[in-house]
């Protein structure tokens, strides 16, 4: 472990699951499209509220019915999650939603739009119950929780060399000794990892996983090509090439370095809980809303997302920790960066000395401190959907 520093506790949230949280959020979830506005204008009421909405549809084909449902409910029950209202259309839609958080262990309540007379008395209804759950939700209090209970989804965007050299090997590092001490962490966007199959096949432990995963990262280049273009002559995308990228195996294995070297686990479905502790790949679609948004529907309570030119992507549900090593970008972008680690190009910082710093940021994100991606409410939620709807 080249990472010293991790703490064996970190104040935060036990759930009564056994998951830990590092947030007690008040979640406002919108089950359908149809009721996103009043979403909205509830949780408005409470400026600490989180409004979980999305396109979450109506008419949906096995499977992305069912992808759907299951996101929407992991949401909603996150770690992170201190108290939740969940609002629907119709009653029949509101009585399933009370049966699924009957054992949910946080505070909740559930309300059907076409139970209300009238939106003046909707938004009334929903404001009332909310502060009634933010009262109850307040009175949760941080104890000390195993660093080991935390798991992390890990993300890049806007790739240059800089996060080749900088912020995904630091990330990597600090992923290596949160395994260690028993944690986990979760990589995505499938197509990332083409052109970086034989590093992956080395860290499989079993012939059967390597092959399971480097199924997926074919399949998924597969998809990449079905409009006729190949998705090797047209990655690194003009943003990376402007950035500094030339080759797809650059860019790869720049993402790869957010992993770490601890061996993969398994894989993952979207929104798929991982059923042990270690180094997950999720097969998502490769936009990082998107992506993310599988992650925390999987129980990651924080994100780390390296960055090389600026992204603004992040999620409501969980943290997000920034980490940049471009020094053009941090300078430009201060106010939305956690983790500057570009002195690390002008040599006056070593990797490890950076991946420190960021196992520190890691240690007090978890405590409470506010991330640059929460103070703006950066974030969304995007489920994917694979077939046309009814």
């Amino acid at each position: 472990m080249r990472v010293s520093g991790l703490p064996i506790h970190f104040s935060g949230f036990a759930r009564s699951d056994g998951r830990v949280g590092v947030r007690n959020y008040l979640v406002v979830l919108s089950s359908v499209a149809l009721v996103n506005r009043w979403a909205e204008l509830v949780a408005s009421a409470v400026p600490e509220a989180r409004v979980v909405a999305g396109e979450f549809m109506r008419g949906l084909r096995s499977p992305d019915a069912l992808r759907q449902e299951r996101a929407s409910e992991a949401l909603v029950t996150h770690p992170n999650v201190g108290a939740c209202l969940v609002l629907c259309h119709d009653a029949a839609s509101a009585r399933l939603w009370r049966k699924y958080l009957a054992d949910c262990g946080r505070p909740h309540a559930v309300l059907a739009l076409m139970d209300q007379a009238g939106m003046e008395a909707a938004v009334g209804a929903g404001r009332q119950i909310l502060s009634r759950l933010d009262d109850v939700r307040r009175t949760v209090e941080r104890v000390p929780c195993p660093i080991g209970a935390l798991t992390l989804a890990l993300e890049c965007g806007g790739s240059d060399p800089t996060s080749a050299l900088v912020a995904n090997p630091a990330i990597g590092l600090v992923v290596d000794a949160l395994i260690g001490a028993g944690g986990g962490a979760i990589v995505s966007e499938t197509v990332e990892f083409v052109g970086a199959e034989e590093p992956v096949r080395d860290r499989c432990p079993s012939a059967h996983l390597a092959a399971r995963l480097l199924g997926a990262i074919a399949a998924a280049e597969e998809r990449m090509e079905e409009d006729g273009e190949r998705y090797r002559g047209v990655n690194p995308t003009a943003e990376n090439i402007e950035a500094g990228l030339t080759t797809l195996i650059e860019k790869s294995m720049g993402a790869v370095a957010k992993t770490g070297s601890r061996p993969f686990a398994g894989l993952l479905q979207f929104g798929e809980t991982p059923a042990t502790p270690g180094l997950y790949l999720m097969d998502t679609p490769f936009f990082s809303p998107c992506s993310i948004t599988g992650m925390v529907a999987a129980g990651a309570q924080i994100t780390m997302f390296g960055l090389g030119v600026f992204n603004p992507s992040g999620n409501p549900l969980a943290p997000t920790i920034k980490v940049c090593g471009n020094p053009m970008t941090a300078a430009r972008w201060r106010d939305a960066i956690d983790v500057d680690l570009s002195e690390v190009l002008a040599q006056r910082l070593s990797l490890d000395q950076a991946a420190q710093r960021l196992g520190e940021s890691l240690v007090e994100t978890a405590a409470g401190r506010e991330t640059q991606a929460e103070r703006w409410r950066e974030g969304q939620f995007i489920v994917p959907k694979t077939l046309t709807p009814l």
